[in-house]
């Protein structure tokens, strides 16, 4: 069973919509996780209260044009806050949905048409365990724009051995190092020193980045 934080988290909502904010900030704040909820419209001003405050987690909607995206997401690293992108999904198909998320990387993706505050909750708890929470229609839809963008991939992408390629596909599908671990029968411990060695290999600094290297140039292939 997922483990809620032990101290209670500190969000900061930057989204343009009103009504997204609000429903946002109703959901968000009736979870136990939750100590804190803030909002802001304007990028400009969510910057601001990123760079003087301190959040747990920065939850992020387009429409945001790049370089705000960009700074919002910088002063979240600066401040170890995890970012979480909402992209809509009502009246778009999934290639779309696809390439927003590619161009947004972040810590983790909830599509609109699953918001519940159920789902925010897990999707929180694994954001904290370290994980990387997104869709399964959006994972989906990643793993073949990585194929098709990657129809052959080199045996051994990145002098990444064999192993490590299996934990780099792992990382991908959103496995904690504790899942890894118990997925191919190996100590966490060692799993540890797997993902520093595959992040090494990437020059990522993170397994976000990481992910989203595999997303973008179909290093793996994920069945």
């Amino acid at each position: 069973m997922a483990e809620a934080p032990a101290s209670k988290l500190r969000i900061l909502i930057a989204v343009p919509s009103e009504v997204l904010r609000q429903g946002l900030h109703s959901m968000l704040a009736a979870l136990p996780e939750v100590a804190d909820v803030q909002t802001r419209s304007d990028p400009g001003a969510a910057l601001v209260a990123m760079d003087s405050d301190v959040f747990d987690v920065l939850v992020i909607s387009p429409p945001l044009c790049t370089t705000e995206f960009h700074a919002l997401a910088e002063s979240a690293v600066r401040s170890q806050a995890k970012v979480l992108v909402l992209l809509r999904d009502y009246d778009s198909p999934v290639s779309v949905i696809v390439e927003q998320a590619v161009a947004l990387p972040s810590d983790g993706y909830v599509l609109e048409s699953g918001l519940t505050t159920a789902s925010l909750g897990d999707t929180l708890i694994r954001l904290h365990q370290g994980q990387a929470p997104m869709p399964h229609t959006l994972a989906r839809g990643l793993l073949i724009r990585s194929r098709a963008n990657e129809p052959k991939p080199a045996a051994r992408p990145f002098m990444l051995t064999a192993r490590e390629l299996q934990v780099l596909s792992l990382l991908v599908e959103g496995l904690s190092n504790k899942q890894i671990a118990t997925r191919l029968g190996v100590s966490e411990h060692g799993t540890k020193r797997h993902v520093a060695g595959v992040l090494a290999k990437l020059n990522c600094t993170s397994r976000t980045s990481a992910v989203a290297l595999v997303l973008q140039q179909g290093i793996v292939n994920v069945g």
